[in-house]
């Protein structure tokens, strides 16, 4: 009867360990989150885990958290920006004073979709991922509320429409104002 606790105690902790190892974060590089119901004051927060690094000092691995805010309803892209967040560091974007900052009609609900790459030459432009240099890069971690975003799969298709609609709204690079270098 001991030996039988003990095995279901045993396999009760590496479930729960296991439980809890699948239930973190994963830090791929494209993660989407539906945010029903905005309010003035949500923001997402953007860290990096220092993943792409591959010098210690100084170190690299920067990365461009591209930021596509889509309508809910339509699954429009409604606006799109960037934000350089530095190896070991985090950036916290307001969603609505930030990513949607520029456009006319806000929505109501929104699903935001983030990218990681390398930027181009350390410059973000979410209307070129996975282009030329500015390749997609691990160590993206993005929350909102404590909650991880869901790692999810990009296709080509999906990644093309997303640059061509970005770039429609913005010829050039879209930096958010929090993250303009000052």
């Amino acid at each position: 009867m001991m030996m039988w606790r003990r095995t279901l105690v045993g396999m009760g902790i590496v479930l729960s360990c296991a439980a809890g190892a699948f239930g973190q974060a994963a830090d791929t590089p494209y993660q989407i989150r539906a945010i029903a119901n905005l309010k003035p004051h949500d923001t997402i927060v953007v860290s990096n885990s220092g993943a792409s690094s591959t010098q210690p000092s100084p170190q690299n691995g920067g990365l461009c958290a591209n930021i596509y805010a889509l309508s809910a309803t339509s699954g429009l892209l409604v606006e799109c920006c960037a934000c350089r967040v530095a190896p070991n560091a985090m950036a916290q974007i307001g969603v609505v004073s930030d990513i949607l900052a520029n456009p006319k009609k806000r929505p109501k609900s929104i699903v935001l979709k983030v990218m990681g790459s390398s930027g181009s030459s350390e410059v973000c432009n979410p209307g070129t991922v996975a282009t030329g240099p500015d390749v997609l890069v691990t160590g993206m971690l993005v929350w909102k509320d404590q909650i991880p975003f869901t790692p999810s799969t990009l296709s080509a298709a999906e990644l093309a429409h997303l640059n061509s609609q970005c770039s429609g709204l913005h010829p050039s690079a879209s930096i958010c104002p929090v993250c303009q270098p000052q």
